[in-house]
């Protein structure tokens, strides 16, 4: 396999980037600051969107996922990096209260780990994870995702005889 980096000046990348999303994609918002290319779309979207950056535009390098519990929902940002300085941000929210989201490990195989965190620590479902298994916590016996707003630590530590 041969990779090839995106050509180009910076700006004139991230513009092309920009107009292949929207060739390809219905976008709910978009737009360029610094070196970063924002988009934020519908849930069902996200496979199409990051297919479309790795193989018509090239951008080869899933960063990371992050996700915000904002109460009644949350948001995940994809970050994809044409590791030339150019950053892709690809936003989405799931409005559920048990939320499931399409796993893009076929595209970008470093989702694989990320999901599995998303899921272990938000309870996000990724339909399709090869291997959806928690990654920090214990696998059986425990029935919460710590990184929930609405989870509540039930056991309080002490030191008690430590000092």
């Amino acid at each position: 396999m041969t990779v090839r980096l995106p050509e180009g000046d910076l700006r004139e990348r991230l513009e092309r980037y920009l107009e292949g999303f929207r060739e390809h994609v219905e976008l709910d918002e978009a737009g360029l600051e610094g070196n970063l290319v924002r988009v934020v779309v519908e849930p069902g979207a996200v496979p199409r969107v990051l297919t479309v950056a790795r193989e018509a535009l090239g951008i080869m390098h899933l960063s990371f996922i992050t996700v915000v519990d904002r109460r009644g929902h949350f948001d995940l940002t994809y970050e994809l990096l044409d590791l030339r300085g150019g950053r892709v941000q690809v936003r989405t929210t799931l409005e559920d209260e048990e939320p499931v989201m399409e796993s893009v490990t076929g595209i970008y195989p470093t989702a694989n780990w990320h999901e599995r965190e998303a899921y272990d620590m938000f309870g996000i479902a990724f339909r399709g994870h090869p291997d959806l298994r928690r990654v920090y916590t214990w696998q059986d016996h425990f029935d919460h995702h710590p990184l929930l707003k609405s989870f509540e630590i039930s056991t309080k530590r002490t030191f008690e005889g430590l000092r």
